[in-house]
C-alpha cells in the first residue's frame, strides 16, 4: 500500500539493498547489461570473501553510527579485550524488530542490543542503509564509474508478511540515510525471489533446474514460493499469466520460523547445560569467541546432510574457563553426567552432537513450515499448485528441502542454484523492470472514515454528532479495497467528497487535509468502530491552487501501482488537481479536536 509515485524510471543503474535478519548485503546492475549482476563482497575470515556480511551494528557511546557487519564483529572483540566496550552499542538480528505486526511509532521504535541496552531503531537501520549506500559510491569509483545518485535506482527488499507500518518505516529509514524518495522502491521479498530463478542464465543451473523453471513458468502454471530467509519464512503463491506476468493468488503469509529458530534452540540447549550465569558471562566478556561459536554453528547448520553421522563445534577456551570457574567442574565432566551424553559429548576440545540430537534443533521450524504450507494450499485458490520454488538462506539446508519434499511428495520442489542471493539478484532485476506482477491479492479490507448527514432510518444515533443545527453521522467506514478482492496495477478507486469550508479560518483553508485510514478483517464493516477496524494511518490531500474553496466537492483517486497506492485529488468544480500521499503512522488528534477533522463528508452526487 507504499506510495512510490505512478511510474518508475528507468534509470542507468539499479541497485538491490537485501537487509537480512543474519546476513546483508547489496548488488547492482547497469541497464545496458541488466542480467551481468555485481555482488559486493565481504572480507570475513583472511582472505575469505562472502557475498554478504553478518546483520551486525556498532553504534558508539552517543549512539552514532561506527561499523558494520564483520567490520563491527572485530571492533566490538577488540573493544571488549580491552574491557572499553561497556557504553558502546553492538547490536544484530535488528531486522526482526519491524516484524511486530502491531502499530508503531518507528520514530521512538527501540533495539536491544547484546549488552541489553535500548538503542534507537532508526540510528540502526538508518546507519547500516547509509552505509550501504555510501560503500556503493565508493565501489563504483574504484571500478572507474562517476555517477550522480539522482541516476541510481535503489530497491529495498522487505518480506511480503509485514504490516503497512513496517514497509513505511523502512522507507522512512531509506530516506534518512540519504536515498531520494522519487529514486527508491521497497520490493517484496518472494516476488523478486521468482524473478531471479526465471532470469537465470543456462550456465548458470543444471539442466534440470533449468527446465523445471521453464515449465513452472509457463502461462497457466501455479507455484508457491518459501522464501526461507533467517529471521522469518515468506509465503506468497503465483499464477503465470498469458503475457508472462505474475498474479499473486493468495494474501503472503508466513512466521517467525527462519533460520535462526534452529540457532536459538541451540543456544538454548547449550546454556541449559552449562548454566544461564555462564553463558551470560560468557557472552557478556568474549564477544570475539561467541562471534567464533555463532559462526561455527551457522557454518555447520548449513552443511548438515542426513547421511552425516556427527556435527563438532570446537568450543572456545574462554567459554572452558568461564564453564570451570561459575560450576567447578571442567566442561568435559559437565557433558559425561548428562542423560544425553551418548548423543552429546566432549572430546579433544570438541562439542560432539549425534546426528539425531542436532536434527532436532531443526524440528520446530520445518514442522511449522510445512503445517503453514499445508494451510496455504487447502485455499481453494491455491489447490492447483504444481511446483513449490524455495529460496533464501535456510532453503540451502538440506534437512529443511528434505522436510518439504517428504510433506508434499506430490509437488515439485525446486531449490536453484544460488539460492541464498535470489532475493538480492531478483531485487536488481525487479528495478529495471518492475512491471512483472500484474495482479496482487489485498491482504485486509481498506477504508477512510467519511461522515454523512445523519439519517435516522440508516444511522446510529450514538454514532452521531451535532455540528451547528446539523446533525452527521461519523465514524463510517468509507471502504476502498476489499478483503482477498484481487487488484490489478494500474486500477482505480474513486471516492467522492465534499466539505463547507465557508467562514473556516485561513489556517484550516491552506492545509492539507488529514483523513483517517482504517484496515479491518472483515469484509464490509460499517463503521471504523466495529470489532476488528485498526487505525493504520492518514491520507493526506493538499488543496487544489493552494486554498480550498468554500463549498468544495472533489474527488480522491487511489491507483494501484507496481509497489504501492497512488493518491491524487481533484476539485471536481474547477477541474484543478492536487497531490496526496498515504502515511502509515499512528496520529495523534489533538485534544479536544473537532471529530468531523479528520474525515470528509461522503458526497454520492
Amino acid at each position: 500500500m507504499e506510495d512510490f509515485g505512478d511510474s518508475v524510471s528507468r534509470k542507468p543503474l539499479v541497485v538491490c539493498l537485501d537487509i537480512g535478519t543474519t546476513y546483508t548485503g547489496y548488488a547492482y546492475s547497469f541497464i545496458k547489461k541488466p542480467d551481468e549482476i555485481t555482488v559486493r563482497k565481504w572480507a570475513s575470515e583472511g582472505t575469505m570473501l562472502s557475498p554478504k556480511a553478518p546483520s551486525s551494528v556498532l553504534l558508539t557511546p552517543e549512539l552514532s553510527f561506527h561499523s558494520f557487519g564483520y567490520d563491527a564483529e572485530r571492533k566490538f572483540s577488540d573493544l571488549h579485550a580491552k574491557n572499553d566496550h561497556k557504553s558502546w552499542n553492538f547490536v544484530n538480528g535488528f531486522k526482526m524488530v519491524l516484524n511486530d505486526k502491531k502499530k508503531f511509532d518507528a520514530n521512538v521504535l527501540n533495539v536491544l542490543d547484546i549488552q541489553n541496552h535500548y538503542v534507537p531503531a532508526s540510528a540502526v537501520f538508518t546507519g547500516v542503509i547509509r552505509y550501504l549506500k555510501n560503500d556503493l559510491m565508493e565501489q563504483l569509483t574504484r571500478r572507474g564509474y562517476h555517477l550522480d545518485e539522482s541516476n541510481i535506482q535503489f530497491v529495498v527488499t522487505v518480506p511480503a508478511i509485514w504490516s503497512e507500518a513496517a514497509k513505511q518505516a523502512m522507507t522512512d529509514f531509506s530516506v534518512m540515510a540519504g536515498i531520494q524518495k522519487e529514486n527508491l522502491m521497497i520490493a517484496y521479498e518472494p516476488e523478486v525471489a521468482a524473478l531471479h530463478c526465471v532470469s537465470m542464465p543456462a550456465s548458470q543451473v543444471t539442466v534440470r533446474t533449468r527446465d523445471n523453471i521453464a515449465l513452472m513458468f509457463k502461462p497457466g502454471c501455479s507455484f508457491l514460493v518459501l522464501d526461507l530467509g533467517g529471521g522469518t519464512t515468506d509465503i506468497t503463491v503465483q499464477k503465470v499469466e498469458k503475457d508472462g506476468k505474475l498474479s499473486q493468488l493468495r494474501k503472503a503469509s508466513g512466521g517467525n520460523w527462519g533460520g535462526n529458530c534452529v540457532n536459538n534452540l541451540f543456544f538454548q540447549d547449550l546454556t541449559k547445560s552449562l548454566g544461564q550465569k555462564v553463558f551470560q558471562k560468557f557472552i557478556t566478556t568474549n564477544a570475539g569467541d561467541y562471534f567464533y561459536l555463532k559462526n561455527q554453528f551457522e557454518v555447520a547448520k548449513r552443511n548438515f546432510r542426513n547421511d552425516q553421522e556427527i556435527v563438532y563445534l570446537h568450543i572456545p577456551s574462554s567459554l572452558k574457563k568461564i564453564t570451570k570457574e561459575v560450576n567447578g567442574k571442567k566442561i568435559g565432566d559437565i557433558f559425561n553426567e548428562l542423560e544425553t551424553r551418548e548423543k552429546v559429548y566432549y572430546s579433544d576440545g570438541k562439542l560432539n552432537y549425534a546426528s539425531e540430537y542436532f536434527r532436532k534443533f531443526f524440528s520446530s521450524s520445518v514442522q511449522s513450515i510445512v503445517d503453514e504450507v499445508k494451510r496455504v494450499l487447502k485455499s481453494k485458490r491455491c489447490s492447483e499448485v504444481e511446483y513449490i520454488l524455495m529460496v533464501g538462506g535456510f532453503s540451502e539446508s538440506e534437512i529443511v528441502r528434505d522436510g518439504i519434499k517428504m510433506a508434499f511428495p506430490e509437488i515439485r520442489v525446486i531449490n536453484p542454484e544460488d539460492a541464498s542471493l535470489s532475493v538480492l539478484k531478483g531485487g536488481v532485476l525487479f528495478g529495471h523492470d518492475p512491471d512483472t506482477v500484474r495482479f496482487r491479492v489485498c491482504p485486509q479490507s481498506y477504508g477512510m472514515a467519511m461522515h454523512e448527514y445523519f439519517n435516522p432510518k440508516k444511522h446510529d444515533l450514538s454514532k452521531s454528532c451535532k455540528v451547528g443545527n446539523t446533525q452527521f453521522a461519523v465514524g463510517c467506514f468509507e471502504k476502498i479495497f476489499e478483503k482477498d478482492e484481487i487488484v490489478e496495477v494500474g486500477q482505480q478507486k474513486i471516492v467522492r467528497v465534499a466539505e463547507d469550508f465557508t467562514g473556516q479560518p485561513e489556517k484550516m483553508r491552506t492545509q492539507n487535509k488529514e483523513i483517517e485510514m482504517y484496515a479491518s478483517a472483515a469484509k464490509d464493516p460499517k463503521f471504523i468502530s466495529d470489532p476488528g477496524c485498526t487505525l493504520q494511518g492518514i491520507i493526506v490531500v493538499s488543496p487544489p491552487g493552494g486554498r480550498w474553496p468554500d463549498k468544495m466537492k472533489g474527488k480522491i483517486t487511489f491507483e494501484v501501482t507496481v509497489t504501492g497506492i497512488n493518491v491524487s485529488f481533484m476539485d471536481r468544480n474547477t477541474q484543478s488537481t492536487s497531490g496526496g500521499e498515504i502515511k502509515f503512522s499512528e496520529p495523534k488528534p489533538q485534544a479536544g479536536e473537532n471529530p468531523l477533522n479528520r474525515s470528509f463528508r461522503k458526497d454520492d452526487l
